[in-house]
Formats: structure tokens, sequence, C-alpha cells
């Protein structure tokens, strides 16, 4: 009768600690990889996002050049690769350092010294060829144009969209939550602990055991884990999400892909500590039987 009721504990407890070892994975993945800086800004440069953007953004200026009739040339400086690459990541930086609460503004403030100028040497030589007086409509057309540059270089850069995010309320949603992701990270790797504890006093008296539920808890959970990871990143499933915007669109799937495979990595690290617990039961099991031969021989 106590077998029996030592074993279904230890099947219960076993369930228990499965679910809390797949909540501790995705916690663990939220806090240490989705919710770090470097997890994105890894993305920005696997994904060329600054060649991306520089694309999106002379496009742009060749499209209007027609209609404002300021030459695409004029931004071309401003909107080199090598202009935006520093842009891009101290966005992305601001973005995550303002949802984890670590800055209280959202938003970066570039250098467009370089932009203005070639704006309003475009402007004045316009002027002057045209006999425009350059007064304060003249200014105020000048300030407006780059105002529109600037804006456009800056919602480019945001390749995760921070700001039309912010603007909806999701961001101030999300602040609500993600300071306790830390925290609801060690209380599930805490409740493993106590739960793996409590499997381990069930079993005290049938030595090894514990380590027996605790290695299949880690098992089953890291598949549970493993399996739909895979498929997500095999199948290439978030490559089926509809975002026009090319450095967005990369950005995105990226990011998501970059998370899928963290937790892939988590779930082969558990199947490895699941097998780890498997050898040192089978070889407690081992050692026992031996000495139970070693004892049936002397008698």
């Amino acid at each position: 009768m106590n077998k029996a009721s030592t074993y279904i504990a230890s099947v219960i407890f076993t369930l228990l600690l499965i679910f809390l070892m797949i909540a501790a994975a995705l916690t663990g993945v939220l806090r240490f990889c989705a919710l770090k800086t470097d997890t994105a800004l890894s993305v920005v440069d696997s994904q060329d996002l600054a060649a991306r953007v520089h694309n999106a953004l002379e496009t742009t200026a060749r499209q209007q050049e027609s209609t404002t009739g300021i030459p695409a040339d004029v931004y071309k400086a401003a909107i080199s690769e090598e202009q935006l690459a520093p842009i891009i990541r101290d966005t992305v930086t601001n973005g995550f350092a303002y949802l984890r609460g670590d800055t209280a503004s959202l938003g970066v403030q570039p250098d467009f010294s370089g932009l203005e100028t070639e704006i309003r040497g475009f402007f004045e030589s316009y002027a002057k060829e045209h006999s425009i007086a350059q007064d304060e409509k003249f200014e105020t057309a000048v300030r407006s144009t780059m105002d529109a540059a600037e804006q456009n270089i800056l919602t480019a850069c945001d390749v995760f969209r921070f700001g039309s995010l912010n603007d909806a309320g999701v961001i101030k949603s999300a602040k609500v939550y993600v300071p306790w992701a830390g925290a609801a990270a060690l209380a599930m790797i805490a409740a493993v602990i106590i739960a793996a504890g409590i499997i381990f006093l069930i079993n005290v008296h049938a030595r090894g055991n514990g380590i027996y539920w605790c290695a299949t808890a880690a098992l089953i959970a890291s598949l549970l884990v493993l399996i739909p990871s895979v498929w997500l990143q095999q199948t290439r499933w978030f490559d089926r999400f509809a975002v026009k915007t090319d450095q967005t669109y990369a950005a995105v799937t990226g990011y998501l892909y970059a998370n899928t495979h963290a937790l892939i990595v988590t779930a082969i690290g558990g199947i490895i500590g699941a097998a780890v617990l498997y050898l040192i039961f089978a070889l407690i099991r081992f050692r026992r039987h031996q000495r139970a031969v070693r004892r049936n021989a002397k008698h």
C-alpha cells in the first residue's frame, strides 16, 4: 500500500513538475532572451536591416522626386547604410529600454545637421535661380521639408515599430507586466526546485527513484517545448505574417525565429540533463544490484 501511494504521489508531482518546467523555460527565454536588447541587435545585423532601410528610403526619395521637385541626391548622404546603421541600433536599444522601464522616454535624436545643410543648400540655390524671396514663407517651407525628411528616416529606422505600438497604447499596457518577467522566471525556477525536492522526499526510502521521476519530467517537458519550436522553425511559420514594410517584416520574423531558436536550445539542454539523470539512476540501480548479488552469494 505504501508503494502504491508513493507511486501515485510521484506521478502527480511529476506531472506538476512537467508543467512547471515548461513554464520555467518559457519565462526564462522571455526574460533572458526576448527582453534582452542584444537579441534584437543580433537580428539587426543578421537581417542586414541597414541595407533594407536604405533601399526603402532611396525608393521613397526617387518616387517623391517628381512631386516635391527635390532631387533624390539631396538625401543621398543622410540615408547611406553607414549613416542609418547607428540610428537603427540606437532606436532598437532605446525601444527595448523603454519597454523594460530602463528609460523614461521613447525615441532618439540623431544628428541631422548634414541633411539639413543639403536641404537648405538646395532650397537656396533654387530660390536664387528662380528669384524667390528667402522670407518667412521660404523658411517655413525649408523647415517643413527638413522635419518631414527627418521623420521619414526615424520612422524607417524604427524597424520594430515602437513608435506606432506606443501610439496605439500597446507598449503602455506591456510595461505593466514586463518588469515582472524576471520575478516570474525566478519564481518558476524556484517552483521547479521545490517540486523536485518533494519528489525526492516522497521517494526518500527508494534511493534513486527521485532521480528517475525528475529525469522523466525533464525529458517530457523538453520534448513538449522542442517539438512545436522545431516545427515553427522548420516550416518557417512566421514567414506568413503580412507586414508590408520590408525592414519591419525582416526584423519581426528574425526576432521571433531568434527566440524560437532559444527555446530549442533550452529544450535540448533539458534533454541532455534528463539523459544525465537517467545515467545516474542507472548507475545507482546497477550498484544496488551488484550489492544484492554479493549479499546473496555470501548466503
